[in-house]
């Protein structure tokens, strides 16, 4: 919980009006395939860039899998370009790449996020852009209960939220991605990538 506090709140995000190209949506993180890109199971069927896992017709309260299909988005963080990683024994992880994926695992896996989207909303590799704000939720997920029957998502975010896309910037994880420079939160975020630098933190002192 503390990583909670080195990143901006959802109140400190000055949020640049403009189209949205999908509602937010709650769901778990359940995969992370390395520092900017995650898998993210939901109760929303938003239509673009994911899979149905699960009818289930538990429910106990929340958003529950007996009120529609459960469905997995892989999601590509806006705004984020974390160093890659080797993805099989004839690659050469970017330095800080093992770093970054741990990182983004260590802090997402498992638990709930708010995914926010901008103007668009899938990439060229189908993947759902969007900015992945985590919540401080303290319950987990878990995928196999899930797909054994004992599912339910929650329906509201339980209090405050933070920015990830800003956390893994901040810390010196990753850049800002460039190509996403024009996004509604761009200026939160190269103002993270400008204090990661001055500050000298991560990949900023070791592959720089």
């Amino acid at each position: 919980m503390l990583l909670l506090l080195s990143a901006c709140s959802l109140d400190e995000v000055s949020i640049v009006e403009g189209p949205h190209c999908a509602p937010e949506v709650l769901g778990y993180v359940v995969e992370a395939l390395d520092g900017d890109t995650i898998k993210v199971i939901t109760a929303s069927d938003l239509g673009f860039g994911g899979e149905t896992v699960v009818d289930d017709t538990g429910d106990d309260g929340g958003v529950a899998a007996g009120d529609g299909d459960l469905h997995v988005l892989t999601v590509r963080m806006l705004g984020v370009d974390a160093p890659e990683i080797a993805h099989d024994a004839s690659e050469v992880a970017d330095c800080y790449g093992v770093e970054a994926e741990n990182f983004t695992r260590g802090t997402l896996l498992n638990r709930q996020v708010l995914l926010s989207f901008d103007r668009t909303c899938v990439d060229a590799y189908d993947r759902a852009l969007a900015y992945v704000f985590l919540t401080n939720e303290p319950g987990t997920f878990d995928l196999t209960g899930c797909e054994a029957g004992d599912c339910t998502l929650p329906s509201s975010t339980g209090g405050a939220v933070v920015l990830f896309d800003d956390m893994i910037i901040r810390s010196g994880y990753a850049r800002v991605y460039e190509e996403f420079d024009n996004i509604r939160l761009a200026d939160v975020l190269y103002a993270s990538q400008d204090a990661a630098m001055a500050n000298n933190l991560g990949l900023w002192a070791t592959c720089e």
